[in-house]
Formats: structure tokens, C-alpha cells, sequence
């Protein structure tokens, strides 16, 4: 019932055209698809890259901090004024360390705010596109019922037409054996 003639399916057939539309459609969502998922996979890798990062260089402060502690003992045993110099020394390190510390954690929070802003804003403009997408084949669906419909349409009054002519050329047929009966009957 909805099979279509091999002369129907060319590059002008509507039916052909909104088919290979719907077609790209789908691989266009399918492509957004992957991009999200890329993008969510970036920012998961930039996460753990930073916490990695973040926890290197903690270790290192404690490292730091722990050779500190040791060499202000060793120095406690020798000279007073030394371990005094070494502890205001070792002090600003330590709040410059920490200072350090809260400023990276600053940047891994602000870093990460940027990550899920950009990663809300692919998703926004991903559904965006589909939602358009939708749209687009809402659309193409409606025109292939509106030709679908005026195909059906003419090829009904055609078919009216074809049975109008066929009724004619009956009527004329029965006149015209008539009236050649009427003559080979004289």
C-alpha cells in the first residue's frame, strides 16, 4: 500500500528529501550526543588532573613542613636565638604556605564553577539544538502530510475525472452504435 515506484525516488521527491533530512537530523543529534559526553569526560579528566595536582602539592608542603620541624630540633639543641630566627622564618613560610594553599584552593574552585558553567552551557545548547531539531521535523512531517494530503486529493479528482470521461464516451459509443444500426437498418 505505501510501496513507491523506482520513478518516485530521485533527488526532487520530497518524500526522498524530508527522509534524507531526518536522516542528517539524526546524525546531528547523534554527534551533539558525543560531544556532550566529550565535553563531560574533559571536565571529569580536568577534576581529577587538578586533584592530583592539589594533592602533589600538599605532600610536598608536609614534606617541607616535616624537614622544617626537623631542623628547628636539631637547631633547638644549639642556639636559642637561631631556633627563634629559624621559627619566625619557618612561621611566614608556613602562612605564606598556607596563604598558597587557599589561593590554589580558591583557583580549583573557581576553575571547577568554570567547568560546570561551560559544561550547563553545551547542555543548554545542546537541548536548544534538539529542541530546534524537533521543531525542524515537526515541520517536514507536516508538509509531508500536506503533500501526502493534495497527492491524494488530486489523484481522487482525477480518478472522477477518468470515470466523467468514461461515461461520456460510453454515452457517445451507444449513440454512435445506434445511430449506425439506425443506418444499416434503412
Amino acid at each position: 500500500m505505501n510501496e513507491v515506484s523506482p520513478k518516485t525516488l530521485n533527488d526532487d521527491d520530497p518524500l526522498h528529501e524530508a527522509q534524507m533530512e531526518v536522516r542528517q537530523l539524526k546524525q546531528t543529534v547523534s554527534a551533539l550526543r558525543e560531544e556532550l559526553e566529550n565535553v563531560s569526560i574533559d571536565k571529569q579528566q580536568a577534576v581529577q588532573q587538578t586533584r592530583a595536582e592539589s594533592q602533589d602539592e600538599l605532600k610536598q608542603l608536609r614534606e617541607t613542613a616535616s624537614a622544617l620541624r626537623d631542623t628547628l630540633d636539631e637547631m633547638n639543641f644549639s642556639k636559642s636565638k637561631d631556633v627563634q630566627e629559624a621559627r619566625a622564618t619557618a612561621n611566614d613560610e608556613i602562612v605564606q604556605l598556607r596563604n598558597t594553599a587557599s589561593a590554589l584552593r580558591d583557583e580549583l574552585e573557581d576553575l571547577k564553577f568554570a567547568k560546570d558553567e561551560a559544561v550547563q552551557r553545551a547542555v543548554a545548547t545542546g537541548n536548544d539544538e534538539i529542541t530546534q531539531l524537533k521543531g525542524t521535523a515537526h515541520k517536514l512531517r507536516d508538509q509531508l502530510d500536506q503533500v501526502k494530503f493534495d497527492f491524494e486529493e488530486k489523484f481522487q479528482e482525477q480518478a472522477r475525472n477518468n470515470r466523467d470521461d468514461v461515461g461520456q464516451l460510453q454515452q457517445t459509443i451507444a449513440a454512435l452504435r445506434t445511430e449506425l444500426e439506425d443506418k444499416d437498418g434503412k
